[in-house]
C-alpha cells in the first residue's frame, strides 16, 4: 500500500494519517438524519493511480485533488459549457487585443495540499512541462496551440501562443501541479505525482491500493470544505461484476444504458448525463483492405447508426459522423451527416472493384475484403458496438473479424494495421480538439501525439488546409465556415467509421445526498464525472 504523505520532494512533507485511516476502516460514515453519511464508496473500471496532470488526470477540470484555472460549468449540456474560474480570478484577457498572447490573473491566498502557496509560477510551470519533449507528455498534443507560459507577475501568468487563437478560456482546463514537482524533466509516466498527488484541491489521496484510492476532505483548503468527508473508489473493471457489486456496501458506478438499468433497484436511481463522447471504429491507411478509401466510404453509408442508438444504447446518445455535433451550433453541417443507404454503399464497393464471391463477401485482385476489428471484451458496450457493425458490414459484402484484445495489446505498432473500437472526446470543448488531433495529417508522423491521435494515419490535403485556416481565423462566422468545409471534405472521404455519441449513465444510492446538474461530459472511464464532478459541492438533503 502507497501512503502518499512520504517525503518526495521539498513541497511533499509528511501529513497525519490516523484519522484518514480510521474513516478508511470504518463501514460507514457519520449518519445524519436524512440518512446520508459522510462517507461515499465508488467503483470505477480504470487502473487507480497516475495521478498526474501530465498524463491526463483533471485536463477537464475534474480532480478531486488537484484544480485548473477554469473547469467546465455544469447545468450546461445544450451547448458547449462556459468555462468558470476556478485558480483563475478571471476570464483571460488578450494583450493588446493580440489573440497569441494572453494573460490570466490566478487567486490568491490558495494552498496546496503540503501547505505551501500556490501561484502563477505553478500555472507555467505545468503548462510548460505538458508541452515540453523531455516529459514526452501523452496528452502534449491537447496543447500543440502553445508556445510557452511564464509567471508575468506576482498574481499573474501570461501565455504566448503558436497562433492566433480565440477560444482560450476553453484550453485551459489543465490540473496544475506545484512547481517543485516539475522541476527536474523526465517522462510523464514516471514522475511521483501519479502515485503521491499534491494539488489545490479538496481532497487528498490518502490511501492507494491497486484495488482502491481513498480520497480525504483536506484541512485548510482555500474554499468551502466538502461536506462528504471521505470519497473511496474501489477497482473492478468487469461492467457485470461493478453491478453485482453494487449489492454489497457500494453506493454507485458507470455502467452501460441497459445494465444500469437493471441495476438500479434497491434504494439505487439512474442518473443520465450528456457527453460529448464519441465511439467509433479506425480505419488504419497500413491496412490494405480498412485503408481501402472506397471501403472507408462504403461502411459510414452501410452501418446503421440510429439502430445502434436505439437497440444498444436505448436511446442514450446520439448517431455521429464526422465528431461534428449539434453542440457546435453554427460549425456543425447536418447535410454532412452520412445517411445510412446499404445500396449505395454497394455501389460504391461495385465501383471501386470489390466484387461479391459465392458466399457473398467481396474480393479484389485476389484480395477479400476481410480485417480484424478490436474492441475490450469487459467493455459490453464496446463490445455490442462491434458486433453490430460486423452484422452490418457482412450485408453490404465487407467481413469484419472481431477479435477480443487486452489493453496492453493496444500499441502504436497493433494499431497502424489492425482496426479499433476507439472512444474519444477526451478535449471536446472547442471543435478544434475535436478534430485537429484526429484527423490533420500531422499526426499521421510516427512519434507525433499519443497512440490515439489520429489512429488511422488518414493524409487528406484539404483536411488540412481548413483545419489549420480555422485555428487562426479570428472572425468567429469565418471560423464556423472552415469546420462546415472540413464536415463537406470528410464526408467525400471519410478517415474512420464514427458510430454514436453515448451519454454517460450512472447507478447511485439514493442514501441523503442532493446532487447538483451534471456537466456536459468527455469522453472519459471512470467516475470523476456523473454526480461526483461535483462531489465537494454537494449538500443534504
Amino acid at each position: 500500500m502507497v501512503r502518499v504523505a512520504d517525503v518526495l520532494t521539498s513541497r511533499l512533507r509528511p501529513r497525519p494519517l490516523a484519522l484518514a485511516l480510521l474513516l478508511v476502516l470504518t463501514a460507514c460514515g457519520t449518519p445524519t438524519a436524512s440518512g446520508a453519511t459522510d462517507r461515499f464508496v465508488v467503483i470505477d473500471a480504470e487502473e487507480l493511480g497516475h495521478f498526474n496532470p501530465l498524463t491526463g488526470h483533471g485536463s477537464n477540470g475534474e480532480s478531486k485533488v488537484y484544480e485548473s484555472l477554469y473547469r467546465v460549468a455544469e447545468g450546461q449540456d445544450d451547448r458547449i459549457p462556459d468555462a468558470v474560474p476556478v485558480l483563475a480570478a478571471g476570464p483571460p484577457e488578450p494583450v493588446d487585443g493580440d489573440l497569441t498572447h494572453w494573460r490570466v490573473r490566478t487567486r490568491s491566498g490558495v494552498t496546496f495540499s503540503d501547505g505551501s502557496a500556490f501561484g502563477p509560477e505553478d500555472v507555467a510551470a505545468t503548462y510548460n512541462a505538458v508541452i515540453d519533449p523531455a516529459f514526452a507528455s501523452p496528452i502534449a498534443a491537447n496543447f500543440d496551440f502553445l508556445k510557452s507560459a511564464k509567471a508575468s507577475g506576482p498574481d499573474t501568468v501570461d501565455f504566448t501562443l503558436a497562433g492566433a487563437y480565440a477560444d482560450v478560456p476553453h484550453r485551459l482546463f489543465l490540473a496544475i501541479a506545484p512547481s517543485e514537482a516539475l522541476a527536474k524533466p523526465g517522462p510523464a509516466d514516471k514522475l511521483a505525482l501519479g502515485d503521491h498527488p499534491v494539488g489545490t484541491g479538496p481532497y487528498t489521496l490518502t490511501e492507494l491500493r491497486p484495488d482502491q484510492a481513498v480520497f480525504t476532505a483536506r484541512d485548510g483548503y482555500w474554499g468551502p470544505k466538502p461536506p462528504v468527508k471521505t470519497f473511496v473508489v474501489r477497482r473492478t473493471d468487469d461492467d457485470k461484476a461493478r453491478a453485482a457489486q453494487l449489492a454489497g456496501n457500494a453506493d454507485g458506478t458507470r455502467l452501460p444504458p441497459a445494465l444500469a438499468h437493471a441495476a438500479a433497484k434497491d434504494g439505487y436511481r439512474v442518473i443520465s448525463a450528456k457527453a460529448n463522447d464519441w465511439l467509433g471504429i479506425t480505419l488504419p491507411t497500413g491496412n490494405p483492405v480498412a485503408g481501402d478509401p472506397a471501403v472507408r466510404l462504403a461502411l459510414n453509408l452501410g452501418v446503421d447508426r440510429a439502430a445502434m442508438v436505439r437497440d444498444i444504447l436505448r436511446g442514450e446518445g446520439t448517431a455521429v459522423s464526422t465528431l461534428v455535433t449539434p453542440l457546435f451550433g453554427v460549425a456543425y453541417d447536418p447535410a454532412q451527416d452520412f445517411t445510412f443507404d446499404a445500396d449505395r454503399a454497394r455501389k460504391v464497393l461495385d465501383e471501386a472493384g470489390w466484387r461479391a464471391g459465392a458466399d457473398g463477401i467481396r474480393e479484389r485482385d485476389g484480395r477479400r475484403a476481410r480485417f480484424d476489428v478490436a474492441y475490450y471484451p469487459t467493455e459490453n458496450l464496446r463490445r455490442d458496438l462491434t458486433m453490430a457493425t460486423v452484422s452490418d458490414a457482412k450485408k453490404i459484402g465487407l467481413e469484419l473479424n472481431p477479435v477480443a484484445v487486452e489493453k496492453s495489446t493496444m500499441t502504436p505498432q497493433y494499431l497502424a494495421a489492425t482496426a479499433f473500437l476507439l472512444g474519444g472526446g477526451g478535449q471536446p470543448y472547442t471543435v478544434d480538439t475535436q478534430l485537429y488531433p484526429k484527423f490533420h495529417s500531422r499526426y499521421a508522423k510516427p512519434g507525433t501525439g499519443s497512440k490515439w491521435d489520429n489512429a488511422s494515419d488518414y493524409v487528406n490535403p484539404e483536411v488540412d488546409r481548413v483545419l489549420d485556416a480555422a485555428r487562426v481565423e479570428r472572425d468567429p462566422a469565418k471560423r464556423a465556415q472552415l469546420y462546415r468545409d472540413f464536415q463537406a471534405a470528410y464526408h467525400a472521404a471519410p478517415a474512420m467509421l464514427a458510430l454514436v455519441s453515448e451519454n454517460h449513465v450512472y447507478v447511485v444510492r439514493d442514501n441523503g445526498w442532493k446532487f447538483g446538474p451534471t456537466a456536459l461530459e468527455p469522453h472519459t472511464h471512470g467516475v470523476a464525472w456523473g454526480p461526483w464532478y461535483s462531489l465537494a459541492r454537494w449538500t443534504r438533503s
